[in-house]
């Protein structure tokens, strides 16, 4: 289980990676990439899914959990939002999608 559940870890990163760096790739143009929906969505499903298995396992930090949950949720539909929305894509959902995914990833290292 402990293989299981640090592939998972690794597929998480490499989902926040990917999204994180296809919106820097479309920063300057401000033209989403639909990639970086389909990544942001993919690190949400595979945190419910970790956290799941956390729970099963050992002792997990359910405040830990349920920020990081509500912040994936923010980037997912922020990613969204602008993916749909294209070139036009208001400022405060375009530089917010960055801001979720940092945030995430620092409660994550940190808390």
């Amino acid at each position: 289980m402990s293989f299981v559940i640090s592939l998972l870890v690794v597929l998480h990163m490499i989902c926040w990676a990917v999204a994180l760096g296809t919106w820097v790739a479309s920063a300057r143009t401000r033209v989403p990439n639909p990639g970086m929906a389909h990544a942001v969505a993919g690190a949400l499903v595979l945190g419910i899914v970790l956290a799941a298995l956390v729970s099963i396992v050992g002792d997990p930090n359910h405040m830990k959990l349920g920020i990081k949950l509500v912040f994936a949720v923010v980037a997912t539909v922020l990613a969204y939002m602008a993916a749909k929305k294209g070139p036009e894509t208001p400022s405060a959902v375009w530089f917010g999608i960055p801001l979720a995914i940092i945030v995430n990833i620092v409660v994550a290292v940190f808390v």
